[in-house]
């Protein structure tokens, strides 16, 4: 039996309390590697990676939105993930049964260089920010039932109570119909109540259908200069959401009110008009609650709206854990990376040194390593009877943070 006296018990949680906080100086000074680019302004990584998406042959198998290949999910109607390290941690999780399919189909499985990865991420994140093509004859139907017919006039068919729609002809974004909904609504709620009539709600892509029917009925010869929304900017959005006080309600990446619900996370990863119909949806409550604190409505354009779903969109999108070097160690440790690879001449002797690899040195590179090496992974875990190990977006950006600091730390003591 071990017998432990109080001098003893007392040394060792002293020890404990000194290796934790050693750990977190150690994870709090080490630097940081630096970030892939921004997906919207300034760097626009989702349009370049448009181009890789076509270029290295993703669309023989995948489709977006209905375009392109049907022997993988179509990547425009699945949740991608709210972050980079969670599309990089599925391109893994994936490659196995990817790889085997390119085989069979006879596909070369392509390369992909640090930036390639960051602008592809970066495109497939941004997949669902636009809408989808909206079906009129369905938009037409929605019209009627849900009562819009009543007060407003299409193509010459409607109510006039409200304004007529065939201005929408000019805008080329739904979003610019979807922030009028927000401006008038309530004047909108209003009025349906004078009527008797019930303030319908939007599911799913009804908001876009109906906004495709307004569009194709409306009359052509409209005057006027067409309307223009370009992609939104996060740092413009940043700014709205403060500045129109929604941050006083809604809390984004840790900061603002309690109110109502957190913005930015994997249930607000919308298009701009689905995220304009639960604007819309919950319009009366989020009145109410404004009209408690004596706040005023806000008003918006349809480039502040893109803006602001902009911001909401890519809150998320570089999150790492604070502890992600201490983390990042202990799981090349334990997920069997150190059976091929070594850190300064400890471990395996098949794969790469991590401190001496000029490939891991950012998280894109490290991303970018594990997709043009997996080939050889695959081979050497079956030939070793390894499971592939399966990885979260968090755990791939604890391993991305401990393999760049080490990477860094050893191109520099070679530098010097």
């Amino acid at each position: 039996m071990i017998r432990l006296t109080r001098r003893a018990v007392g040394a060792s949680a002293v020890s404990l309390l000194l290796f934790g906080l050693t750990s977190l100086a150690d994870a709090q000074q080490a630097p940081q590697p630096p970030q892939p680019p921004q997906p919207f302004a300034p760097d626009w990584a989702m349009f370049a990676g448009g181009k890789v998406f076509a270029e290295k042959g993703c669309g023989k198998c995948h489709a977006l939105r209905g375009i392109g290949g049907g022997i993988g999910p179509d990547l425009g109607r699945i949740q991608t993930g709210t972050g980079f390290f969670e599309l990089g941690a599925a391109m893994w999780n994936h490659l196995p049964r990817m790889g085997a399919k390119m085989v069979e189909v006879g596909i070369r499985r392509p390369t992909l260089t640090p930036s390639e990865v960051s602008n592809l991420i970066a495109f497939l994140f941004t997949a669902q920010y636009y809408d989808e093509p909206g079906d009129a004859k369905t938009g037409e139907g929605l019209f009627a039932s849900k009562g819009c017919v009543q007060c407003h006039e299409v193509g010459g068919k409607g109510g006039r109570v409200g304004p007529g729609l065939d201005f929408l002809k000019r805008a080329n974004s739904p979003v610019l119909v979807a922030a009028a909904m927000w401006n008038h609504g309530p004047e909108m709620a209003e009025t349906m109540k004078t009527k008797g009539i019930a303030r319908p709600t939007f599911q799913g892509k009804e908001m876009v259908d109906l906004i495709a029917y307004v569009v194709s009925a409306a009359k052509v010869d409209v005057g006027g200069d067409t309307a223009q929304v370009v992609p939104g900017t996060p740092e413009r959005g940043q700014k709205i959401f403060t500045e129109k006080r929604c941050v006083v309600c809604h809390r984004v990446a840790g900061k603002g009110g309690t109110v109502g619900p957190e913005l930015g996370r994997r249930g607000h990863h919308v298009s701009l008009t689905q995220f304009a119909a639960l604007m819309w949806n919950h319009g009366p409550a989020m009145w109410a609650k404004m009209r408690e604190r004596g706040i005023q409505v806000p008003r918006l354009t349809g480039q502040e709206m893109a803006d602001v779903v902009a911001y909401l969109y890519v809150s998320h999108y570089f999150d790492q854990p604070a502890l992600g070097r201490v983390q990042g160690q202990q799981l090349v440790q334990t997920r069997g990376c150190l059976t091929c690879h070594s850190v300064r001449g400890k471990g395996g002797k098949v794969g790469a040194d991590f401190a001496t690899s000029k490939v891991v040195g950012t998280p894109a590179g490290v991303v970018a390593a594990m997709w043009n090496h997996s080939r050889f992974m695959e081979s050497q875990a079956q030939k070793q009877d390894i499971a592939w190990p399966v990885l979260t977006g968090q755990e791939l950006g604890d391993i991305a943070t401990y393999l760049s600091s080490i990477s860094r730390t050893g191109a520099a003591k070679e530098a010097n």
